[in-house]
């Protein structure tokens, strides 16, 4: 990428909300009832900050390392150590961007096109996945700020269920109930995972990178806990946690007069989001792959990783191995997403210590 060619910080938020925002949104506020109990869209603000937290670690390795990549940081390790390691990561940032489409399609077939197969849903993504990811992440991030404008209209759905969003619903207590804080605080902090690929790009922001990357968080978090608090408001809590998908449920109480079914056409535009989740995924997972094996051309890593993922798609045949699969995937995700600025953090501390002149000198 040139210099010329940079992320404004505009895109780069943009870019944040959009690889973060997930599928997990239609169950979001039925998972948040689960593991907080009544009120439980107060958790989304403790894990909202637990990710500026993080957003801030990354933010220190790019300041620390002085404006340096992820590769240049950890150019000092010899090829026998880096290749397993990146090549983990590389390996669970696919699956995740392929598994997050594999459900999508699932349960756009399960809720509305029975008749239609399950491949053409997943090819069709696939195709337009590959037209993305062979791009360099400026040409991707300028499809993300037209997908943003094209998508983001959606949110105001929610005004139509003002009128009866009740407070009383909502209840005086706070994480009351049978709640599982830890193993399903663990499952709503998965919903904002894609954050972490900005420390593949932190560097190509051309300025006020940390307040870029919080930015993008907060529009996600923003959005997820209006969506949570409307739909506590709407359902009673007892509704809440038997609803599989309470956000297509609230979808389907808006009407037009021009548009019969609403959640049906919302829930498809939703799959472009779902789509940038991918792209950006398997873009960080040819980066990695490309830091590797640099004489291989970029098409052909992009081909052959499109390969992989199709064929490891069809290993699960019902949409609850899928979530199976995305729970053990995510979990991976989620480590990876503290540890690696973390090691990256103490390589450039090591680097700094191992450079620095005694002071007799």
């Amino acid at each position: 990428m040139s210099t010329k060619e940079q992320l404004s910080p505009f895109q780069a938020s943009i870019l944040i909300y959009l690889i973060q925002s997930g599928v997990t949104l239609f169950s979001l506020p039925r998972l948040v009832a689960e593991a907080f109990g009544t009120n439980g869209w107060i958790g989304l603000i403790i894990i909202s900050i637990i990710v500026n937290l993080n957003l801030v670690l990354i933010w220190l390795v790019f300041k620390l390392s002085k404006g340096k990549s992820m590769f240049e940081i950890i150019a000092i390790f010899p090829k026998w150590l880096t290749l397993p390691f990146c090549s983990f990561i590389a390996i669970i940032w696919m699956l995740l961007g392929v598994f997050v489409m594999v459900k999508f399609s699932m349960i756009l077939k399960m809720l509305f096109y029975q008749n239609v197969s399950l491949f053409y849903f997943f090819s069709m993504g696939y195709i337009l996945t590959y037209l993305l990811v062979k791009k360099d992440l400026y040409q991707i991030a300028k499809a993300t700020v037209v997908l943003f404008y094209f998508t983001v209209w959606t949110v105001f759905l929610l005004a139509f269920h003002l009128p009866e969003f009740s407070f009383l619903r909502l209840t005086p207590f706070i994480f009351k109930g049978d709640t599982d804080m830890l193993n399903g605080g663990m499952s709503i902090f998965t919903a904002l995972l894609g954050y972490e690929l900005s420390i593949l790009f932190i560097h190509m922001i051309e300025r006020k990178q940390l307040k870029s990357l919080i930015a993008g968080n907060s529009i996600t978090s923003l959005i997820y806990f209006g969506v949570t608090f409307v739909s506590f408001g709407f359902f009673s809590f007892e509704q809440l946690l038997k609803e599989m998908y309470p956000v297509v449920t609230l979808l389907g109480y808006i009407s037009f007069p021009v548009l019969e079914r609403v959640e049906n056409f919302t829930f498809s535009i939703f799959g472009l989001k779902v789509l940038m989740t991918t792209v950006m995924y398997l873009w960080g997972s040819k980066e990695l792959v490309q830091y590797q094996f640099k004489k291989i051309k970029s098409t052909f890593l992009v081909i052959g990783i499109l390969i992989i993922g199709f064929f490891v798609s069809f290993i699960p045949k019902v949409i609850k191995d899928v979530e199976q699969w995305l729970t053990y995937i995510t979990y991976a995700a989620t480590a990876i997403a503290f540890l690696l600025p973390i090691l990256l953090l103490i390589t450039v501390l090591f680097r700094k210590i191992m450079n620095r002149k005694p002071a007799n000198e």
